[in-house]
Order: C-alpha cells, then structure tokens, then sequence
C-alpha cells in the first residue's frame, strides 16, 4: 500500500475517534486534551523505539513496543494507530517479521495523521 495514499483512506474519526474517548470520559473536554496532549508528546519516542526493535529483528521488543503504543492509541482513541500496531504486534507473537518494515513505514503515516488532526483540537 502506498504511504502517501494510507492516511487519506482513513475518515477522521478512524484515524482520531474524539467522540468515543470522549464519551469514555464522562465528556471531559479537559481531561482529554490533556490526555491527546502526552499522546503528542511520548508518541514520537515509543515510535522510534519500535523502529530500533524492527532494525534490530527482534520479535519480541516488536511485540512489546507494538502492544504499548495500542494501549495508549486505544486509550486517547486514535483508531487507526491501534489497529496498526495491534496487526504488528501479532505478526510479531507469530515470529512474521519480513514486511515489519512496510507496516512501520505504514503506521508512521497513520501516526503522523493522526497527531495533526489532534493538534487541531
């Protein structure tokens, strides 16, 4: 799949659903901005550390950093992010690591797309 193309096949609320995890909020506006806020800002490190993990082939630091940037996508709503690194995280439990590179290129789009829409708040 082409990167350039990845994100725009994605509506808005799949890439950030801010309704969803506004509502599992108690629609606290505050409190998910805040939380959208270190989505931001620790994304671009758990990223990189999942790029070193595919460098270094290492199925299991895949599985790991894969599995932690799902939580904290699931838990601000990025959908799309979430359902990436989910897909990256079984490949990896099942020892499939020759596209890892595709999907990371893939999920880097999706993460890149995502921070803008919630920068935009």
């Amino acid at each position: 799949m082409n990167p350039d193309t990845l994100a725009s096949q994605y509506t808005n609320s799949e890439l950030w659903n801010r309704s969803a995890a506004l509502g599992r909020l108690a629609g606290n506006e505050t409190l998910l901005n805040r939380i959208a806020d270190m989505f931001i800002a620790q994304i671009g490190q758990k990223q990189s550390q999942l790029q070193s993990a595919i460098d270094a082939e290492d199925a299991e630091a895949i599985r790991f950093e894969s599995h932690s940037i799902k939580g904290v996508s699931g838990d601000v709503g990025a959908d799309a992010v979430r359902q990436k690194s989910a897909e990256m995280e079984q490949l990896a439990k099942l020892g499939v690591l020759e596209d890892m590179p595709e999907h990371m290129l893939q999920l880097s789009v999706l993460i890149r797309a995502t921070t803008m829409l919630m920068e935009k708040k």
